[in-house]
C-alpha cells in the first residue's frame, strides 16, 4: 500500500552524486517526495522540472516541511552542512565520505544524538549485485571460514579529468577518500572491524597532489582483506577473489548500476541491475556431498535498497543497514592508512 505520509527530500547538490545516485531514487520510491534541489547550475531545472530549485541551502533547513536533507557537495562541506541540517530537526544522508576526519563525524554524532535526528552514511555498494551475491555465497557457507579476500576497483584514468578537486588540493583526499570508503565498508560489512592497518599509497599523475592508487591491508586474526585501486589499469583483473576452508570465489566485472544510471536509465526499469551471464562469478565448492564449479549467477544490483532501508528505518521497522558507527570506523581505517604509509609500518587500531 502506498504511504500515508511521505517523507519531503531536499537534494543539496546536483553534480554527479545528486544528479544520478540520489534524485532518481528519491523520485521512483513511494514513501518519499523529492520535494526540493540545492543548485546553482541550470541541469536541475531542466532534469525535475516540477521540483522546487533553489540556489541557498540555508533557505532548505529553513524549510519546516522538510523531513530528510541529502547532502551531494564536495566533502570539504559534509560536516558543516550535516551538522546545521541536524540542528534544524532535519535528518540528514551523507554522501561518502561522511567527514575528513573520524573526530569531526564523532562530533556530527553527538549533535544528532542532541537533536534526537538520525544520520544515514551513503554506502551505496552494499547493494552492489556482486557483493550481494558474495554476501550469500559466504552466509550460506559455501567458502567455509573466509581465509584470503581481495577487493578491487581499478579504472584507466591517466590524466586528472574526474572530480579533478580530489586530487589538485592537498586536502582533496585522493583515491583513498573516494573509492576508499566504499571498499572498507564492503570488508566491515563481511568481516567486522580490523585488529590492524598496513597501507601504501602512490601519487602518479601530473598534477596530483595526493594520491592516486592504493593498497590497503585489513588485518584480521585470520584473515587478511587486501583493497586495492588505481588508475592506470588497462586490462583489470578479479573484483573479488576470494578463498576460504571450503572454496573459492572468482568475479570479473563491475555492477552495472553506476553505467546504466549514468546513460540515464531509470531505477525502476525493467532488468536494472541486471549483470550479463558473461560477468557471472566461478565458485569452486567442496561444502556440500557434490562439489560444485561453476559460474554462480549475480543478484541483481539494488541500489534502491539504501533508501528502503532509509525509509524503514525512519518509518520505526528496523535499524539502519549501514550505522553510523560503520562510518566512523571507516574514518579511523583511512587515518590509519594514512599513518602506516607515512610511518612506513602497521598500525593497530
Amino acid at each position: 500500500m502506498p504511504p500515508k505520509k511521505k517523507i519531503k527530500t531536499g537534494v543539496v547538490g546536483f553534480g554527479l552524486s545528486g544528479r544520478v545516485f540520489h534524485a532518481p531514487f528519491i523520485e521512483a520510491h513511494s514513501g518519499f517526495k523529492l520535494s526540493t534541489l540545492v543548485s546553482t547550475g541550470s541541469d536541475a531545472k531542466q532534469f525535475y522540472p516540477k521540483v522546487k530549485v533553489i540556489t541557498r541551502f540555508v533557505d532548505l533547513i529553513n524549510d519546516p516541511d522538510i523531513d530528510l536533507v541529502v547532502i551531494c557537495t564536495p566533502h570539504q562541506f559534509h560536516v558543516e552542512q550535516a551538522g546545521m541540517a541536524l540542528e534544524k530537526g532535519k535528518h540528514v544522508v551523507i554522501e561518502k565520505p561522511v567527514a575528513m576526519s573520524s573526530r569531526d563525524f564523532q562530533n556530527l554524532m553527538d549533535i544528532s544524538a542532541k537533536y534526537g535526528k538520525m544520520i544515514f552514511p551513503y554506502h551505496n555498494r552494499r547493494w552492489d549485485g556482486d557483493f550481494l551475491t558474495l554476501r550469500h555465497l559466504i552466509n550460506e557457507g559455501y567458502l567455509g571460514e573466509v581465509l584470503d579476500f581481495e577487493s578491487r576497483f581499478d579504472r584507466y584514468n591517466p590524466a586528472i579529468t574526474r572530480a579533478e578537486w580530489r586530487y589538485v588540493q592537498e586536502d582533496g583526499g585522493g583515491n583513498l577518500f573516494d573509492l576508499g570508503p566504499h571498499l572498507i565498508d564492503q570488508s566491515i560489512c563481511l568481516f567486522g572491524a580490523p585488529q590492524s592497518v598496513f597501507c601504501i599509497l602512490h601519487t602518479r599523475r601530473q598534477g596530483s597532489m595526493v594520491n592516486d592508487d592504493f593498497d590497503l591491508k585489513l588485518i584480521y586474526p585470520k584473515l587478511t582483506a587486501s583493497l586495492r585501486a588505481g588508475v592506470f589499469v588497462k586490462e583489470t583483473g578479479p573484483r573479488f577473489q576470494v578463498h576460504g576452508t571450503f572454496g573459492s570465489f572468482i568475479k570479473y566485472g563491475l555492477d552495472p548500476q553506476e553505467a546504466a544510471l549514468k546513460a540515464g536509465k531509470m531505477p525502476d526499469s525493467k532488468n536494472f541491475g541486471a549483470e550479463p551471464v558473461k560477468n557471472f562469478g566461478l565458485l569452486n565448492s567442496a561444502a556440500q556431498a557434490k562439489s560444485i564449479r561453476a559460474r554462480y549467477a549475480t543478484f541483481p544490483g539494488h541500489y534502491m535498497g539504501f533508501y528502503e532501508d532509509v525509509y524503514a528505518t525512519l518509518e520505526g521497522q528496523k535499524s539502519p543497514e549501514v550505522s553510523p558507527d560503520d562510518a566512523l570506523l571507516n574514518l579511523k581505517i583511512i587515518e590509519a592508512a594514512f599513518k602506516s604509509n607515512q610511518e612506513k609500518q602497521i598500525i593497530n587500531l
